[in-house]
């Protein structure tokens, strides 16, 4: 059975592949400003680091020595800053340990330097996420 007129045109259009179009990709801003780098000195991180042990061993402490603090949301809140203090001093200690490997003041193998920045990140990613958790459950508590 022969396919005529409007209806040739009609499946000679749905046959078709259409062209090959070339792979989009954004345009290059070649006479735009560069972006600029920020440079935060190391010490400012050491210091911001060694505050945050400082207030969230505070907070631990407080919590484990009043007895009016002992009930499940000051409990909840006590392990908001335990978690808080692991992402805390695993910033201070990567923070510390950088800048004298790359000054040469620490000698370390390369795989050791690798299995220590990757200890610090499982560190402070699962600090990070336990943090998530009873951030939650002090919502949920509330």
């Amino acid at each position: 059975m022969s396919v005529q007129g409007p209806q040739r045109r009609l499946l000679g259009s749905l046959n078709s592949t259409p062209p090959a179009t070339p792979a989009l990709r954004p345009p290059t801003n070649q006479t735009g400003p560069q972006c600029l780098e920020v440079s935060v000195p190391d010490g400012l991180f050491l210091c911001l680091g060694l505050v945050s042990v400082l207030e969230n061993v505070l907070v631990v402490a407080a919590i484990a020595k009043n007895r009016n603090l002992h009930s499940p949301m000051y409990y909840f809140i006590g392990c908001l800053a335990a978690s808080d203090l692991l992402v805390s001093v695993s910033n201070v200690l990567e923070t510390a340990v950088l800048p004298l490997l790359e000054a040469g003041a620490l000698a370390a193998p390369a795989a050791v330097v690798q299995q220590l920045d990757g200890a610090i990140d499982v560190l402070m990613c699962g600090a990070v996420v336990s943090s998530l958790c009873f951030l939650g459950a002090i919502a949920v508590d509330r």
